[in-house]
């Protein structure tokens, strides 16, 4: 029998031991797994300097923000809305995404409204037609605008 620390046995000793060791072998085992995802969601500073948007990438919702003549852009890896008939993932600017988000919601709204204008009468439906078509080309105008100035490649 040995005494160590107010402990009678060796088996003791032996026991504690083992205990540390097994939660140090976790403790390892969350940080790797933790540096595992991140590193598998984030972009590498050498991959960031050669973002833009419309470039292709690999990994749906992959963040990455890159910073030009001190102006910063986030960037996630998914399909730009602003492109029909393209499949597949590339870098797009989240103002892209966010800004077509809601003028989608607009678009949704006109077009529920002119669903409900069919079942009016004359005069209010062809009053309230024009309005809408009003409406629809200053969204249109807006799409034009998202497009350019947050969708287009090379931004």
């Amino acid at each position: 029998m040995v005494v160590w620390k107010g402990r009678l046995t060796i088996g003791a000793i032996d026991n504690t031991c083992t205990e540390r060791y097994g939660k140090m072998k976790r403790i390892i085992a969350t940080l790797t797994l933790g540096l595992a995802l991140i590193s598998t969601s984030l972009v590498s500073s050498a991959q960031a300097s050669n973002i833009v948007n419309g470039q292709g990438c690999t990994q749906s919702g992959a963040l990455s923000t890159v910073k030009v003549k001190g102006i910063s852009k986030s960037y996630v890896c998914a399909g730009n809305p602003s492109v029909v008939g393209v499949k597949g993932l590339t870098w797009t600017l989240k103002t892209c995404i966010s800004y077509w988000a809601a003028a989608r919601g607009q678009q949704d709204n006109i077009n529920q409204q002119m669903s409900l204008i069919q079942a009016m009468s004359e005069p209010d439906k062809t009053t309230y037609t024009k309005k809408l078509a009003d409406s629809q080309t200053k969204l249109n105008a807006v799409f034009a605008a998202i497009r350019k100035n947050h969708c287009a490649a090379g931004l």
